[in-house]
């Protein structure tokens, strides 16, 4: 069963909710180089000090950074910048925003620890694949402050959305956080009313989790808590959970947005690769989108893609737009496979994203696969206006994987390709942290 239970958040003391948005930030894996700066000028207590600090001259490996994080979360802990919450509590969570399109949406969840399981116990479940030099460095970072600092987004299916209903009520009183950053309206409140929270666990209880955002968080959070364990932390203790954001797969904000590709390095042209696509795709040419036309061409694209048929825009900044709509269907299947595995092979064969890399990407383009060449963007009208820039060599739109896809293709215990997901708005880092063992958690 999943184990979601309140917890002693660790938060920002004496900050008013309208003036959250100076020391919270986005997620530590979204940050450029100019937006590291940016958010390190905008408050000298910002959450990015610790989830990605600088590095000063003459550093070359994280170690530096990581211990200066660990010294901000002391002076800070005895400062009181940041302070534990008296008593244990569900932290109820609204995220308001602009799609693409210009359509306004909201999405519900809340932030609570969750007991950590292993994959393979059938209660969470991942969809897609990790790396180790994430993981190495949120292990070295995580372990030194001895906190979660940053929550995993998660998301359940309850038709009868029983959990946010019984925490709703706290989302009447004064918020905690309340502001307004890059386009989208953070607020979050706190719920500790016992009835509530005991009605939020067993609502849960016999539902399964999907990662959406932040697996190497998961898996950073599972070695850590052998770590712990094998300095003497007692079994159910804090390093068992994890600091997790859980929203209903049937809240009408849950939002999957495309990723799209830049093709920064290929081996053939234009004019050489839709040569190749036309063998397996349908091509039609539209006239160059103009600026400001990207959701245009993504309302285009989604029209083609309607009855599950595999579309995709390609735009070289030169030439019109050119629509690919996959002749036939069908996904090849393994041959030496179980049923089970055969049937999670084809799910993921099927999906845009995978067909996009295999037939386009590198079977048309001979693009490089290595991730450094490739540009990737939620925005189309950023993706056009990369190639119109000739800042990459093709822009590659494609529609959303659905919801439904990413459960099935979990649930079966298979793995989507890098990046094929994108869950927006992102979490809001800094607004709550979770510490498993002293001195974090005081």
């Amino acid at each position: 069963m999943v184990d979601v239970r309140p917890f002693r958040a660790l938060r920002y003391a004496g900050v008013p909710p309208e003036r959250m948005g100076e020391v919270s930030s986005p997620p530590y894996d979204v940050f450029t180089p100019e937006m590291q700066r940016a958010f390190h000028a905008r408050h000298p207590h910002n959450i990015v000090r610790l989830i990605q600090g600088e590095f000063l001259a003459g550093e070359r490996d994280d170690g530096p950074r990581t211990q200066r994080a660990a010294a901000y979360l002391a002076r800070w802990r005895k400062e009181g910048v940041l302070s534990p919450d008296p008593a244990p509590a569900l932290y109820p969570y609204r995220q308001s925003f602009a799609l693409p399109d210009g359509k306004r949406a909201e999405r519900r969840g809340f932030f609570g620890k969750i007991r950590l399981a292993r994959y393979e116990e059938g209660h969470i479940h991942p969809h897609e694949q990790t790396f180790p030099k994430p993981k190495g460095y949120l292990f070295e970072l995580w372990g030194k402050c001895e906190a979660h600092l940053e929550p995993i987004f998660g998301f359940y299916d309850d038709a009868s959305d029983s959990a946010l209903s019984a925490l709703s009520p706290s989302m009447a009183g004064a918020p905690l956080a309340d502001f307004e950053d890059e386009g989208v309206r953070h607020t979050l409140w706190r719920c500790g009313d016992p009835a509530a929270l005991q009605a939020a666990r067993e609502a849960l209880s016999a539902r399964q989790v999907f990662i959406a955002d932040g697996h190497h968080r998961y898996e950073t959070s599972l070695n850590l808590s052998e770590a712990q364990r094998a300095k003497g932390a007692p079994p159910g203790g804090e390093a068992d959970y994890t600091l997790m954001c859980l929203a209903n797969a049937a809240d009408p904000g849950m939002v999957i947005l495309p990723t799209h590709r830049l093709l920064k390095k290929v081996g053939a042209g234009a004019a050489e690769a839709l040569g190749r696509i036309r063998e397996g795709y349908e091509v039609t040419e539209e006239p160059a989108p103009r600026e400001g036309e990207g959701a245009q061409v993504a309302r285009r694209l989604q029209a083609l893609g309607t009855g599950g048929r595999t579309a995709f825009a390609l735009y070289d900044g030169q030439g019109p737009v050119r629509y690919l709509l996959r002749k036939g269907g069908g996904a090849a299947g393994g041959s030496d496979l179980g049923e089970l595995g055969r049937a999670v092979e084809e799910a993921v064969a099927s999906l845009d994203v995978r067909r996009l890399h295999e037939e386009v990407i590198e079977g048309a383009f001979r693009a490089s696969r290595e991730e450094a060449d490739l540009g990737f963007t939620p925005d189309p009208e950023a993706a056009l206006a990369s190639a119109r820039r000739g800042e990459c060599a093709a822009a590659l739109l494609l529609n959303p994987t659905p919801i439904e896809a990413v459960c099935r293709i979990a649930q079966a215990g298979g793995k989507m390709p890098h990046k094929s997901t994108y869950f927006y708005p992102k979490l809001r880092s800094g607004l709550v942290v979770h510490p498993f063992a002293p001195p974090a958690g005081g």
